[in-house]
């Protein structure tokens, strides 16, 4: 089909559908009911787009095991091994997708997760990083059972 997700009408019949390819019609019915709408899959992508920068992650991860819940600059630089410059890049575009917030004390600027879903999405994706099933399948084959 041509057309885009956000323009399939709800009401689209079972004849509507190719019947050549169409095992289950009712599935393909479902799925255009529930789609989810361009602009929130685009903004959804955005975040994960943002998170999938090693660097990024790693301030994040260190973000949200901080003991304060937030750091500043500097000890994220010298925690993480990399230089003021790099982390304040890497914040700032943390800021701009409102993965992270500030609280500036005197000159001092803190940056803390924005809430709880980031918390939980970077907490589900180690768990899931970390399970065996995760493991591509060549090296699931080399791994000692």
């Amino acid at each position: 089909m041509t057309s885009s997700p956000d323009s399939i009408k709800a009401d689209v019949s079972l004849q509507d559908i190719c019947q050549g390819r169409c095992i289950h019609p009712e599935h393909v019915l479902a799925v255009r009911h529930d789609l989810i709408p361009t602009a929130k899959a685009m903004r959804v992508a955005e975040l994960f787009t943002v998170l999938s920068d090693p660097t990024r992650l790693q301030v994040v991860y260190a973000l949200l095991r901080a003991p304060s819940g937030e750091l500043c600059v500097c000890d994220l630089a010298l925690g993480l091994g990399r230089d003021d410059t790099t982390i304040s890049h890497q914040l700032r575009v943390l800021r701009n997708q409102h993965v992270v917030t500030t609280r500036k004390a005197g000159r001092v600027v803190y940056y803390r997760l924005t809430d709880e879903h980031i918390r939980l999405l970077l907490e589900i994706g180690i768990t899931h990083a970390n399970e065996e099933t995760w493991m591509p399948l060549e090296r699931k084959a080399k791994v000692p059972a």
